[in-house]
């Protein structure tokens, strides 16, 4: 997650699948955005068009209300925080990933530096959301890559670790992680490919289903669930995609034990 992507057409997309799908469970979501310093060499967050339309509008009026008023005003991730859009007991980790520009050499010396912040920065987000029982993780763009598999390395902080994963499901009911789908085959192979890598990297027995949220810049969500909640999640996950914010949603995919 990055500042300058707040409010726009994925931030209703997210928003409104929390709301949906967990507004009725009666427990307290954790909100770990995984916060990147603001880049400048894409005119990513620019998808903000969507407030203007009547089908999303339409979906949800107050959604759509308190998202302009961050995209007009103080644009950022303390915005979205303040602006009520889940319930007030909600827990915000919105300590920054900025390692890189702390220690920006490639010496061993920095890579160390930046792979003990990031312990610590995990350390204090799983502090932050130990008394909640539904996680929501925000990466910049998803799960870790081959290319940047350890977390002392540049770009780290774009990423969620499986090894942090892993950590962070064991005393949750659900967890849910942001995925950026790109163009390398198709997105229904990417989320496949992906559900079984969390299957393999991470040690739990957790239930993984994954949903794909289509508008301007298509994106998943996998859901990660206990196997006491995984019958509730999918009752949760159905009604939403089969009521009327199905239209922006599809490829189901579950992967149960």
């Amino acid at each position: 997650m990055q500042d300058r992507y707040s409010g726009d057409v994925g931030d209703f997309g997210k928003f409104s699948f929390l709301r949906c799908v967990f507004g009725d469970w009666q427990k307290r979501i954790g909100v770990i955005w995984y916060l990147f310093p603001d880049e400048s060499h894409n005119d990513d967050g620019g998808h903000i068009d969507y407030l203007r339309k009547r089908e999303f509008q339409d979906l949800d009026k107050d959604l759509c209300g308190k998202l302009s008023a961050v995209v007009h005003g103080n644009r950022s991730v303390t915005a979205l925080e303040k602006a009520g859009l889940l319930p007030v007991n909600t827990i915000y980790f919105s300590e920054r990933l900025d390692f890189h520009l702390k220690f920006p050499s490639q010496s061993q010396k920095d890579k160390q530096k930046r792979e003990a912040k990031r312990a610590q920065w995990f350390a204090n987000a799983v502090s932050a959301v130990s008394k909640c029982n539904i996680t929501f993780l925000d990466p910049d763009n998803g799960l870790e890559i081959p290319s940047c598999s350890k977390t002392g390395q540049l770009k780290a902080g774009k990423f969620a670790y499986y090894s942090e994963i892993s950590k962070l499901t064991k005393d949750k009911d659900v967890t849910v992680i942001y995925q950026h789908l790109g163009r390398k085959g198709t997105h229904v192979e990417q989320i496949s490919s992906r559900a079984i890598e969390l299957r393999q990297k991470i040690d739990s027995g957790c239930a993984i289903f994954a949903i794909r949220y289509r508008p301007y810049s298509p994106r998943a969500y996998f859901i990660l669930t206990a196997r006491s909640e995984k019958t509730r999640l999918r009752k949760s996950l159905m009604s939403f995609m089969q009521g009327p914010y199905g239209k922006h949603w599809d490829s189901y995919y579950e992967e149960v034990l």
